[in-house]
């Protein structure tokens, strides 16, 4: 895991210069990279050269890059965090005379693609085999690759730079282009350096305050963009094109337990300690107990948490049995601890502003782990979209699921309300104008009206049914905003985050079996509670009224509300938030108002942002 950036010039630049904007990389990507520091320069006759910086490894006996001399078309850098073969065998980047990896994930079948390529991997790392197949068969190669990454390539031969992640967005890529240069980084920070300066996207804006929801294409500055898939850069002309994976129709070709075990095996492989986020539901749970079956009785493991003293949020009981039946190390952090500051942190290390009190949750859980010593970090992510747990999918399929609703089941949601929500998504169909009334009276004519020229990003989804709902969160916003979070909260304490079940190779053909063949029983995911019979408490196995890591928002948000007041009435508001209806919002809010709390904390979160981004 690591943070990586480069920049492409269609002018020469003077080695002052490029030196200076790489170290602000590296210095912004820290990090996410604190164990060695690589910089690699392109001159005008493309050539490669490789400097080191103050943290790279001294070992590498590489030239200072402020000593680089000349003139430069390009340049990449990369910060590194330590998983496997830490030393300076796993340096980056990784150059030739023609062709330049700057990389950051893992590749899990790295070793097979030695072996069927006939590779010599004389630093027997991985990064050191992706290079050797793109460098060997191209670009496609990437569909070979089973893990987690995201990557620049360049072909110097071919003047092209090749930009790549993984297809569920596990690790983040980011990019901007100006009329005379192209540069990526792992984070906007470094990108928003870079330009000196960067407006707020008022889309962003709008979809944050009203939904709570990240746009998958864009981020909250204008000028930087995400990396979908991927996108090619002509290095002379910088015209890009974007590239698209083709889908996977395939169905599953083994049992999900042999399935499970493989991904969850895979992303065991560290040199490094491991943690396990426990939440108290049936995922969380399903990645440690099969982890414990492969690592055997004897292996130590260690769990992280979050209780509440709120009965409606805290999920002790689970995790304790989950731990117990684990024999593992529990350790909980009760989140009504966390001090208003803790906002303004997230903030300032994520470059965004946090959506909800779990965002504040999960950076101090990461914080938590790394305290112990943790360096790779498990949790559950995307097993509801593979396999139909969230109660949003059987609204959508309410008239074909009518039937398991009807006498004894287990399901989450009763049929009354299936019913209900069903309706409302008919609603949102036909008579879309519906959503953005709700949206405006849940507002409160909170926001300035020129930013309701934006449309609503959730009723878009309306007409899916729920297997094609599944694919779109699966590969689109949903789970790539709750892994865009895992990310950032995990690299900022230098802690990779792990996620078996957003596994784009074998469980997403989880995909392609239609959600009436995943509910078993009347369960909700019985196809998965079926393959997990030995690995976890049976009340944890057969549990319907999990919800996910909550924390009690309005509750939290109310004890601080004191202390975020001068955020919630700050002038950076001001452009985007009426102040006549923040002061009576704030002057008639209430403890149990949990709409008007949802405000608060959004507009106080979006304040802190706007500040610290202008910093």
């Amino acid at each position: 895991m690591c943070g990586i950036a480069g920049i492409v010039s269609l002018k020469p630049l003077p080695a002052r210069e490029v030196a200076g904007i790489c170290l602000q990389f590296s210095d912004d990507l820290a990090h996410r990279g604190p164990d060695d520091e690589g910089f690699v320069l392109i001159d005008t006759q493309w050539k490669v050269h490789a400097y080191g910086g103050n943290c790279t490894l001294p070992e590498l006996k590489l030239p200072h890059i402020e000593t680089a001399e000349g003139e430069f078309m390009a340049a990449f850098v990369h910060r590194r965090l330590s998983i496997i073969k830490p030393g300076p065998a796993g340096h980056q980047p990784f150059w030739g005379d023609k062709q330049v990896l700057c990389y950051n994930g893992e590749i899990f079948n790295f070793r097979d693609l030695d072996g069927e390529f006939g590779f010599e991997n004389q630093s027997r790392t991985d990064t050191e085999t992706l290079f050797r197949l793109l460098q060997n068969r191209g670009s496609e190669a990437v569909q070979r690759l089973d893990g987690f990454f995201s990557m620049g390539f360049a072909d110097l031969q071919k003047r092209i730079l090749h930009l790549r992640r993984d297809t569920t967005g596990v690790k983040p890529l980011v990019f901007t282009q100006t009329d005379t240069a192209f540069a990526f980084s792992s984070e906007t920070r470094a990108l928003r350096h870079f330009l000196n300066t960067a407006s707020i996207n008022p889309q962003a804006v709008f979809h944050h305050l009203c939904e709570g929801v990240m746009l998958p294409d864009q981020g909250f500055y204008s000028e930087i963009m995400s990396v979908q898939e991927g996108m090619d850069v002509d290095l002379q002309t910088l015209e890009t094109e974007i590239v698209y994976y083709p889908e996977n129709e395939e169905k599953p070709d083994a049992d999900l337990r042999s399935q499970l075990e493989s991904s969850v095996g895979k992303r065991l492989m560290s040199d490094v300690p491991l943690g396990f986020a426990v939440s108290g539901g049936l995922d969380s749970a399903a990645v440690i107990g099969i982890a414990r079956k492969l690592m055997g009785a004897d292996a130590s493991i260690s769990l992280f948490s979050i209780i509440s003293s709120d009965p409606k949020s805290d999920e002790r009981q689970w995790q304790q049995q989950v731990a117990e039946f684990n024999r593992a190390e529990w350790h909980s952090f009760a989140i009504e601890d966390a001090g208003p500051h803790l906002l303004e942190e997230v903030a300032r290390a994520t470059d965004l502003p946090p959506i909800a009190w779990n965002n504040l949750a999960h950076f101090e859980l990461c914080r938590r782990a790394k305290s112990k010593g943790v360096t790779v970090f498990f949790n559950g992510q995307g097993a509801d979209e593979l396999f139909g747990g969230y109660p949003d999918y059987l609204y959508r399929d309410f008239w074909t699921l009518q039937g398991m609703f009807i006498g004894k089941n287990h399901l989450p949601v009763s049929y009354r309300e299936a019913f209900k929500e069903n309706l409302k998504l008919q609603a949102k169909i036909f008579l879309p104008f519906l959503s953005g009334m709700a949206a405006k009276r849940q507002a409160g004519g909170m926001l300035n009206a020129d930013l309701w020229r934006n449309d609503l990003y959730l009723p878009r989804l309306s007409h899916l049914r729920a297997d094609h709902k599944m694919q779109a969160d699966f590969y689109g916003q949903k789970l790539r905003q709750m892994l865009a979070w895992e990310d950032l909260n995990g690299m900022a304490h230098g802690l990779e985050s792990r996620n078996p079940f957003a596994d784009d190779k074998q469980l997403a053909k989880w995909l392609n079996v239609p959600l009436k063949d995943k509910i078993k029983n009347g369960y909700t995911k019985g196809v998965l509670r079926d393959a997990l019979q030995d690995v976890m408490p049976e009340s944890v196995r057969w549990r319907v009224d999990k919800k996910g890591f909550t924390v009690p928002d309005a509750a939290l948000t109310w004890k601080h509300r004191n202390a975020w007041s001068g955020y919630f009435m700050s002038e950076t508001l001001d452009p985007w938030a009426s102040r006549p209806n923040r002061e009576r919002l704030l002057k008639n809010l209430q403890e149990g108002d949990e709409n008007a709390l949802k405000w608060y904390f959004r507009l106080s979160a979006l304040s802190v942002f706007l500040q610290q981004s202008n910093a």
